[in-house]
C-alpha cells in the first residue's frame, strides 16, 4: 500500500464512492475474518478519514473479552456519532488458539454457546447505562445523573460480569451488529442487525433469509458478491428484496465505485441514525428505570 499516506488516501476515495459499511477484516476462503491488525485498535482512525459510512470491527467472537469490547466500542461509537458496527465471527478458530493458548480450544458444539454468551455479556454491559445518564451540564457542574447508571449482574455459560461499564452507552444503544452465517455461528440465537449472504440462487437465499428472520426483527440482508459478479448478485438481490450487496476480495477504489454505480443510492432510508436507516430497532435496556 505505501504506508498510511496511501492508506488515507485509499480510505477516503472508497468513502467518496458513497458506501453504506465499510468491514476491518480479511476474506479467508471467501468468509469474513478479524484481520491481522485487532479492529478496535484501527477503527478510531479509519474513523477518522471515513466520514460518511458506518465502519464495522471484525472481531474473534471466541476470543474476546466483554469489557474490554463494550468499552472500546462504546467510545468508538460516540465519537463517531453513531457510525460503528461490529462483527464477532468464529472464522479461522486454530489461528486464535495458537495466538491465545491452548485453553482456548472449544469441544465441538461449544463455539456458538461461547459466541452468544460473549455477545450477551458485552450488550448487557452497555445496558449498565442509560441513553440519558450523561448530563455534561456546564452551567450547574453535573456530570453524570448516577441513578441511571447501574450493575447488571450478566451470568453465562461462559462470562460473567457485575459492571457498571467505565464508559457510557453508545449512541446507537448497541453499536450494529453483523454476522454472517456459516459454521456454528448459523445456529446463533442473538438478532443481528445486519446479515451477510452468499448469493448462490433465488431459492437459497430466500431460504437463508427466512432463517434469518426468524428473530425478533428482520435485519437488513446484504448479499456477498466479487466485483466481477456485481450486476448478477444485484438482480438476486432485488428479486429477493435485499438491502444491498457487500463487496469481498479487498476490492480496490475504482471497482467499488463501478458496483456502487450500480446499485440504488435508496437502498437504505433517511434517518437520524444508522438503525433508523437500515430499519432496525434501537434495543430496548432491560435495566433502565423506563423500559
Amino acid at each position: 500500500m505505501g504506508g498510511a499516506p496511501a492508506l488515507t488516501a485509499k480510505l477516503a476515495g472508497i468513502d467518496a464512492t458513497g458506501i453504506d459499511f465499510l468491514l476491518l477484516g480479511n476474506d479467508v476462503d471467501g468468509v469474513v475474518a478479524p484481520a491481522g491488525i485487532e479492529a478496535l485498535v484501527t477503527m478510531p482512525w479509519v474513523l477518522g478519514v471515513v466520514r460518511n459510512a458506518a465502519v464495522v470491527g471484525v472481531l474473534p467472537g471466541l476470543h474476546s473479552l466483554p469489557f474490554h469490547v463494550a468499552r472500546a466500542l462504546s467510545a468508538i461509537d460516540i465519537l463517531s456519532d453513531g457510525r460503528s458496527g461490529w462483527m464477532p465471527t468464529c472464522t479461522d478458530p486454530a489461528r486464535f488458539d495458537t495466538a491465545y493458548g491452548a485453553s482456548y480450544a472449544l469441544p465441538p458444539g461449544e463455539a456458538v454457546v461461547k459466541h452468544d454468551d460473549f455477545i450477551g455479556a458485552t450488550q448487557a454491559l452497555w445496558d449498565s447505562w442509560d441513553g440519558d445518564a450523561l448530563v455534561l451540564d456546564k452551567t450547574s457542574g453535573v456530570y453524570l445523573d448516577s441513578t441511571r447508571v447501574r450493575r447488571v449482574h450478566y451470568e453465562g455459560p461462559y462470562f460473567s460480569t457485575v459492571g457498571p461499564l467505565n464508559a457510557a452507552r453508545p449512541k446507537l444503544g448497541y453499536p450494529l451488529l453483523f454476522r454472517e452465517p456459516v459454521g456454528e455461528i448459523v445456529d446463533s440465537t442473538v438478532p443481528a442487525d445486519v446479515v451477510l449472504i452468499a448469493a448462490t440462487s433465488v431459492g437459497d437465499v430466500k431460504a437463508q433469509i427466512a432463517r434469518a428472520a426468524a428473530a425478533p426483527y428482520r435485519p437488513a440482508i446484504l448479499l456477498k458478491s466479487v466485483a466481477s459478479e456485481v450486476a448478477a448478485t444485484l438482480a438476486i438481490a432485488q428479486a429477493v428484496g435485499a438491502a444491498g450487496i457487500h463487496l469481498t476480495g479487498n476490492p480496490d477504489v475504482a471497482a467499488i465505485a463501478a458496483a456502487r454505480a450500480l446499485v440504488p443510492a435508496t437502498a437504505f432510508r433517511a434517518g437520524d441514525c444508522w438503525r433508523s436507516r437500515i430499519g432496525v430497532p434501537r434495543p430496548a435496556n432491560p435495566f433502565s428505570k423506563a423500559a
